[in-house]
């Protein structure tokens, strides 16, 4: 006889506590949890409804495979920044139909298309460099990678829309302190390098006003007037979307569209099986997806690269060497494992099952969000010996098996714009390689931090910049 549903095992601390380490600690927090409970525990942050964490491999694959109509997106927590409409909120059968839509604009030649924007971008960045500057690369990355956004998902042309956009974006991803945080951080990090656990704590401590605990108290996202502390939040909210709009329709009246090659051009001209095109309302809202899965998320990337070359010399120099040699397997390689080792969101995707879904010994009740352990995953020691090394060797020759490197989700809901990222990245690192030294501008490995619900370096990733 099969086990009756119920929810696995897990920490008993309270719902705050919960969240605070969810947000701010996942490593530790979950790895003690694992220690504890095994590779399936249930989790309780915030005001939110129970959830279960897995980094089991055949409950993986069975979240990844199978019939993508049995299995509802777990995205819920990203409600109010993306609205019902959006290709991450859709329901399964919507959800299949819109991202056969989207999809073309991001594959193949169209991608690789975007590389020479990418190129000049990184170029016109490293141009200002000089020996003995230190560099936050987390600031350099988001400079990159909303310019990116901008001309190659977006086609904004006008400077003075450009500057709105990039206002806008930050405000509203990164509320209630938006880019004055990062100075700070930086500011703090600067100069003479404080002992590492008061640098953790100040990561702690940045980061408490911040989506990265917030997000799991759904009532403080709520648009009211007694809820004063998110007005400002939404009125960023509101001009976003009005500027979007705005610029859908300038795009949908321009008599060059034919002739663009930005995804939003792409996007305006694509049909459906019926011939009908998207609504304003699902562009705005599947731009605003693209623009938050894929702006912070990337630069994240590229900071922790850039960090991580700087502490390991050994690899910095042979990734220098395939940089100046344009060995794209190597530079691949090392995409990967920054990827891996650092992955900018730990979850790699959550799912809500409509049947009791059995997970080792338990059998999780249906209408239940399982969410998938990236992080426990790609630190694991059985499928990567040594998993805190800094190994880009690791993804020569055989690619990972399957559902171990899950740093895009995977399944139906795999993210649309993973080979965009990692084309930048690449494009981002190989620049830096091939045109200029880096060295480490702190003694020890820069701590983790949270920006919004991304794991980013404490202090932007501060790296000192040598001779090329």
């Amino acid at each position: 006889m099969s086990a009756a549903p119920e929810l696995p095992p897990g920490p008993r601390l309270p719902g705050p506590a919960q969240a605070l380490l969810w947000g701010l600690r996942y490593p530790e927090f979950t790895r003690a949890a694992h220690r504890r409970f095994g590779t399936t525990f249930t989790v309780r942050p915030g005001t939110m409804p129970p959830a279960v964490l897995t980094s089991d491999p055949d409950a993986t694959r069975r979240l990844f495979t199978g019939d993508p109509l049995g299995k509802r997106h777990g995205n819920d927590v990203v409600r109010p920044l993306l609205d019902d409409r959006s290709l991450m909120l859709l329901e399964p059968a919507e959800h299949l139909a819109r991202r056969k839509l989207l999809l073309p604009p991001f594959h193949g030649e169209r991608v690789r298309g975007y590389a020479a924007t990418m190129q000049r971008l990184m170029d016109r960045e490293v141009e200002r460099w000089r020996a003995g500057d230190t560099v936050a690369m987390l600031t350099v990355a988001q400079n990159v990678t909303i310019e990116v956004i901008l001309d190659a998902v977006l086609g904004v042309t006008d400077a003075e829309t450009r500057r709105r956009f990039r206002r806008l974006v930050d405000d509203l991803l990164f509320y209630p302190l938006g880019t004055l945080r990062l100075r700070l951080s930086e500011r703090l990090s600067s100069g003479i390098t404080p002992p590492r656990r008061f640098r953790e704590a100040a990561a702690f401590a940045a980061s408490l006003p911040t989506p990265a605990v917030m997000t799991y108290f759904p009532e403080t996202k709520r648009r009211s007037a007694l809820n004063f502390a998110i007005l400002r939040w939404w009125k960023h909210h509101g001009r976003l979307h009005a500027l979007l709009d705005e610029h859908i329709a300038a795009t949908r009246a321009d008599p060059r569209l034919a002739e663009r090659d930005d995804i939003l051009a792409m996007l305006v001209q694509a049909r459906d099986e019926d011939g009908d095109a998207l609504s304003g309302e699902d562009l705005r809202n599947d731009l605003i997806t693209l623009i938050a899965a894929g702006h912070e998320t990337t630069a994240a990337a590229i900071a922790w690269g850039g960090v991580l070359l700087a502490h390991n010399p050994a690899v910095r120099e042979r990734a220098t060497v395939a940089a100046r040699e344009h060995d794209d397997q190597y530079l691949g390689a090392l995409v990967k494992e920054v990827l891996r080792i650092r992955s900018p969101i730990p979850i790699a995707a959550g799912r809500v099952l409509d049947e009791p879904f059995p997970i080792g010994p338990h059998v999780v009740p249906p209408g239940t969000l399982v969410l998938i352990d990236a992080w426990a995953i790609h630190h694991d020691p059985e499928l990567y010996p040594d998993p805190e090394r800094f190994e880009p060797e690791r993804f020569l020759g055989e690619p990972p098996a399957p559902y171990t490197w899950l740093p895009f989700g995977g399944g139906a809901h795999r993210c649309l714009g993973s080979s965009l990222a990692e084309l930048e990245i690449k494009v981002g690192l190989g620049t830096i390689l091939r045109r200029t030294g880096i060295e480490p501008a702190d003694r020890e490995l820069t701590p983790r931090a949270r920006r919004g619900v991304v794991v980013v370096p404490y202090g932007g990733g501060r790296v000192r910049i040598g001779a090329g």
